[in-house]
């Protein structure tokens, strides 16, 4: 992969990029929010594809032209090949306390978990993570993990790389295949492993009977009842709690259903979504209609529309100064709304606008006692449709950090040197036309947990959700 590229894979490249550059033009639904000409970004990357020397330097290129849109379902796929022969990290990583820690790491050096890096051989962590955030999407000085550990090794030596830590330093040669690491659960005593299914005990908390932990916490004992992909607790007090890590398949709403059902009225259910990563929202909103009563909404969406026609018209019209057009319209040739969609559409700015629905109309909720919706940096894409139908339609509590900010379904291509790319295709706000693309759907109560609480085990975000169920207001 680091051979110089032949001048057919540059005729390549010039076609991989140019396929790139129209499909965006074509579907990306957000021109008119980034103000965006999208033609000067292309004028500008299309003589940078001469002066790359490798395809390693070309898809970097790719990923990098491609983030210019700033959008978490528009992105890049580096070639399987690429991405072995950059490596592997033998670390993972997490977000806490506003920075980077070290999540996992291989057995033997665990005085390094949970340590806060500072800097990546010698370059000051906002420096590096600047460096990374040219090619991947990212809110802040936030991104997905796993985009991050990705791109990381293309930017890394091979060899001899140190990462700077609150622990000291930690020497690190990149792998040539995925490892198994060790993470803090492994490492904080009496975690609850091993203990059977159904018994009675706490979660996330050092004394694992329930009770209160050191800061006061107060976690209840539970009983495991999962079935299936999703793992539902009956927590004492009667609260229902059901973790859907994904929306990639159908049985999450029947299995909830069956939980309830054999709940003698809960005094709470509780929804955590914190970690999943999306999926298919028509399995997604069965789970809402669980809890929503009848048909409801929860995003107003666009999607790019365009007419021949209406190109062609607006060719002419960019061509005319006002009067001109004024004259047009007076001769009525056409009218001012029709020239204001023709230039709109010229600009790729015209769309197609509508609302999603789910549900049906008179159908009851299974349970319309009190919900608490979890949500973090964590809740991506069809996570987030489902948030929507909630926050839309005022049905749940939400408490943790704000979403990733960033669904829609994509447009999927391969291309000729190996890469593929996805593309945006549909815009979303909210019901009442909050935008949360680029920006994450607020929580009720924001809450997040730092290194100190990930050390011990402790969740505060799920007791602060036991404290709304058993003290509803």
């Amino acid at each position: 992969m680091e051979d110089r590229m032949t001048e057919a894979e540059r005729m390549d490249a010039l076609y991989d990029l140019s396929t790139a550059w129209r499909a965006a033009g074509e579907i990306f639904p957000y021109f008119e929010e980034k103000e965006m000409d999208w033609d000067a970004v292309y004028g500008e990357y299309l003589p940078r594809v001469f002066s790359v020397v490798t395809k390693k330097e070309f898809h970097l290129l790719m990923a990098e032209f491609l983030n210019r849109l700033g959008d978490g379902h528009t992105d890049y796929r580096f070639p399987r090949e690429l991405v072995q022969e950059a490596g592997y990290l033998p670390f993972h990583l997490v977000y806490l306390d506003g920075g980077w820690h070290i999540r996992e790491i291989p057995a033997g050096k665990e005085e390094f978990l949970l340590a806060k890096v500072t800097a990546v051989n010698g370059v000051k962590m906002p420096d590096f993570l600047s460096e990374c955030f040219r090619y991947i999407y990212h809110i802040g000085d936030y991104a997905n993990p796993g985009k991050l550990e990705e791109i990381m090794p293309f930017l890394l030596k091979k060899s001899e790389n140190v990462l700077t830590t609150s622990n000291g330093m930690f020497r690190f040669d990149l792998l040539r295949e995925a490892a198994e690491l060790v993470g803090i659960t492994e490492c904080v005593q009496n975690s609850g492993e091993g203990e059977e299914a159904g018994e009675l005990k706490n979660d996330g908390n050092p004394n694992r009977r329930g009770g209160r932990s050191g800061d006061g916490t107060w976690m209840p004992k539970y009983r495991r009842i999962s079935k299936g992909n999703t793992e539902i607790r009956i927590y004492e007090g009667n609260i229902l709690y059901a973790r859907m890590d994904d929306f990639l398949h159908p049985g999450a709403a029947g299995e909830i259903a069956e939980a309830l059902s054999g709940m003698d009225s809960p005094d709470g259910v509780i929804l955590d979504i914190r970690e999943n990563i999306g999926g298919m929202t028509a399995y997604a909103a069965r789970v809402a209609e669980l809890f929503i009563a009848g048909e409801f909404s929860g995003c107003r969406k666009k999607t790019r529309q365009m007419k021949g026609i209406d190109v062609s018209s607006a060719s002419q019209y960019i061509g005319m100064c006002a009067e001109q057009i004024e004259k047009c319209v007076a001769d009525g040739l056409c009218t001012k709304e029709e020239v204001e969609r023709c230039l709109r559409t010229g600009k790729n700015m015209y769309y197609y606008e509508y609302q999603d629905f789910f549900g049906t109309q008179g159908k009851a909720a299974m349970y319309d006692g009190p919900v608490v919706l979890l949500t973090s940096r964590g809740t991506i894409s069809a996570a987030e449709d489902f948030t929507a139908m909630f926050k839309s339609n005022c049905r749940a509590t939400l408490i943790g950090a704000p979403t990733l900010g960033t669904t829609g379904t994509p447009f999927l291509k391969r291309l000729r040197l190996g890469g593929a790319f996805r593309i945006c295709s549909v815009g979303y706000r909210l019901l009442d036309g909050t935008e949360f693309i680029g920006k994450g759907i607020l929580p009720d109560i924001y809450l997040e947990g730092d290194a100190k609480d990930t050390a011990y085990g402790r969740d505060v975000v799920l007791a602060k959700a036991f404290a709304l169920c058993s003290n509803p207001k």
